[in-house]
């Protein structure tokens, strides 16, 4: 993952908790103090280590940590660096998750090796539509959730979440989520 991801995770938790749970997290985390460089790759093990220290630090299962962080990318970091972006890609929860991978499309350019999550979103009956994220990695499905309610606050909409069902793929995760959205 990029230094972004890493540098985002460490504002939630000075700006949620302060500096010093944010020193402790680093130190149980085994991570170097330069893996915070936004442009550069890093292992996706230095998210994962940083994730599990907080988790541990903060007494907090990681997928709430990593629930927490998706909600945190989507009203901080992203509105921060891809605002005029994020405000062209759509007008409400539905149809940005429409046109995520168009917003991934266009800032592939920007990461080199960057491959981005797909999205895709099936309209069922009333306000019920049926989301679709297809990742190369493992275990996100969580921050995903965070991204929905996020995404949910910030174009205003009222989201549930019916259901979650993970499905059996050879590599990385495929997640459907059943919601109710309201505009």
């Amino acid at each position: 993952m990029y230094g972004l991801i890493n540098s985002s995770l460490q504002s939630m938790i000075r700006e949620t908790f302060g500096d010093d749970e944010w020193n402790r997290v680093l130190s149980a985390s085994g991570v170097p103090e330069d893996s915070f460089l936004s442009m550069r790759s890093y292992d996706d093990a230095i998210t994962y280590d940083l994730v599990g220290a907080a988790s541990t630090v903060l007494g907090e299962p990681v997928d709430a940590c990593l629930q927490m962080f998706g909600e945190w990318w989507v009203l901080e970091t992203a509105a921060k660096s891809y605002g005029p972006l994020m405000e062209a890609s759509g007008r409400d929860l539905v149809q940005f998750l429409r046109n995520m991978n168009a917003l991934h499309d266009r800032i592939t350019g920007t990461f080199v090796n960057y491959v981005p999550p797909e999205f895709s979103v099936e309209s069922l009956e009333g306000n019920r539509h049926r989301i679709h994220y297809i990742s190369t990695r493992q275990g996100l499905t969580p921050f995903v959730v965070g991204l929905l309610y996020g995404l949910a606050k910030r174009f205003d909409n009222e989201l549930e979440i019916l259901s979650q069902t993970a499905i059996p793929v050879a590599a990385g995760e495929h997640t459907v989520f059943e919601v109710d959205v309201k505009c």
